[in-house]
């Protein structure tokens, strides 16, 4: 996908079908930019706020199955097949056709599934609900996350650290929201949750503009010229994003379970320090994108791998409120990588964002998810959770020499 200057993009708004004019004023083109980012950071919150389903009802579904952490872990990593790494296609495919039912479609489908886990009558029939579920958030993601980026114009690291922001705002809101839907109605009836997405679909319908084009519509999707030329700072990006991911996800698919069966907490609370969790990624993202901007985006990635360990080994070390404190810091200096991660990608290859995001986000999350996760909960089977969270814990110094490796990129001061 090229890059698309500011002036050509705010013009394809004008002049996508059926929806109108936009006023020719300039106020009025930045009203109705402005009203597209904010319909995006509505959609992805939808979105990442089921996307938490699985980790907040582990207990449940552990309880109900009698799954061992091994089949948890199995249970997340179809998750992260699903919803992370098939987001590599879907980019591929939005890279090629660009359409706006990438935005409509996607939230309807992520919550309608993702809600339904609890009347999974049978393993096999979770796993599917899973699977599709997870899909919708794959073909969400990659789209989405090029068209906000293309939408901030001059700031396009702004605008990909907000879109980002909020979708992570939404996975702290969705343990929360689902516990308090499970504990009012039921396990069984936690597809309440979805009804206020079912009413926003014929919004969505209505006003979803097509998106921002290009040159490249219509034809093959991957310039393999192009990715080859960068591809040992891709590589190594994507090293980093699926080192960083392995503690990322391990902490939040197992986070629940630990709370309840090793500090013996209720599932409230357990939905509570996950949603804290979630949201560290929120306020890291923001973070993330802003310090970049200021000091170098490989500062921030090395400073990253190595800050994070000794917050996350306080909030190991510690109970109580001062350990919460230190698992939200902790995970908000772990995960200020997000944006920096793609939106280099997207600067290293700007032809290929939706693919280059995808590789960062969905693929480098999927392969770290497929990978790691059932191996962390067969782990913890034989040794404990808690030996396995200390290992998560000091996981990121692994990429300190893998980000001194990428190119500078100064910073502006």
């Amino acid at each position: 996908m090229q890059s698309t200057p500011t002036g050509s993009a705010h013009q394809s708004l004008a002049d996508r079908p059926g929806h109108g004019s936009l006023p020719s004023p300039a106020s009025g083109l930045r009203s109705h930019i402005r009203e597209t980012f904010l319909l995006l950071l509505v959609t992805h919150f939808v979105v990442d706020c089921f996307s938490s389903a699985l980790a907040t009802v582990q207990p449940l579904l552990s309880g109900r199955f009698s799954l061992s952490l091994a089949e948890a872990g199995i249970l997340g990593g179809l998750w992260m097949f699903s919803s992370a790494v098939l987001q590599l296609p879907f980019g591929l495919l939005s890279d090629r056709i660009q359409s706006r039912y990438f935005t409509v479609i996607s939230p309807v489908v992520t919550a309608a599934f993702l809600s339904s886990l609890g009347l999974a009558p049978g393993f096999a029939t979770l796993v599917g609900i899973l699977l599709v579920g997870g899909m919708g958030s794959a073909a969400y993601h990659p789209h989405n996350t090029s068209q906000a980026s293309r939408l901030g114009g001059r700031h396009r690291g702004l605008s990909t650290a907000i879109f980002i922001t909020v979708g992570t705002a939404g996975l702290g809101f969705g343990p929360l929201y689902l516990t308090a839907v499970i504990e009012r109605f039921g396990f069984e009836s936690m597809w309440l949750s979805a009804v206020p997405v079912m009413i926003l679909l014929p919004v969505l319908v209505w006003r979803i503009p097509e998106p921002v084009r290009n040159s490249r519509a219509g034809m093959p999707a991957v310039d393999w010229r192009a990715l080859r030329g960068q591809g040992r700072p891709l590589f190594a990006l994507y090293a980093l994003v699926v080192v960083r991911s392995v503690a990322q996800f391990g902490f939040a698919h197992f986070l629940s379970l630990y709370f309840v069966q090793v500090r013996g907490t209720s599932l409230a609370t357990a939905s509570f320090a996950l949603a804290v969790y979630f949201l560290s990624t929120s306020a890291g993202s923001f973070v993330g994108g802003a310090a970049a901007d200021v000091f170098g985006r490989r500062t921030v990635i090395t400073a990253s791998s190595v800050a994070s360990v000794p917050l996350l080994a306080g909030f190991m070390a510690t109970d109580g409120w001062v350990s919460i404190l230190a698992l939200f810091a902790g995970g908000t200096i772990l995960l200020s990588t997000v944006p920096v991660n793609v939106v280099m990608a997207q600067e290293l290859v700007p032809s290929q964002a939706g693919t280059v995001s995808a590789l960062m986000m969905g693929f480098g999350w999927g392969t770290a998810g497929i990978a790691f996760v059932p191996a962390a909960g067969w782990l913890a089977d034989r040794v404990g959770l808690t030996s396995v969270f200390w290992g998560l814990t000091v996981l990121p110094l692994i990429g300190v020499p893998i980000a001194l490796r990428l190119p500078r990129d100064g910073g502006r001061r």
